[in-house]
């Protein structure tokens, strides 16, 4: 049982809490994100994406769905953000 539980700890941990992470990384002083902060944030953020869309779209309970949808969402406004950021970046 506690093999089980390690499991799904580590399949919910990074949309429950690596999506919000690169979200508040992306928030923070967007103007001056370094090459290791934006690989950060695009790593935590596709994983983040990734896996929350494994959980939106199998089989499993609402709360892993709602984990889901809150790791699909926030790691596609981090994304979005970064890429935002070095377009913009990139003309000035």
């Amino acid at each position: 049982m506690e093999s089980l539980a390690l499991m799904v700890a580590i399949i919910v941990a990074p949309p429950m809490f690596g999506g919000p992470i690169a979200l508040l990384l992306s928030l923070w002083k967007i103007d001056q994100v370094s090459t290791l902060r934006r690989t950060i944030i695009l790593s935590l953020s596709i994983a983040s994406a990734f896996i929350g869309i494994y959980l939106i779209f199998g089989r499993v309970s609402s709360g892993a769905t709602l984990i889901g949808l809150m790791g699909l969402s926030t790691g596609t406004i981090a994304i979005w953000r970064v890429r935002r950021s070095s377009k913009i970046s990139d003309q000035q």
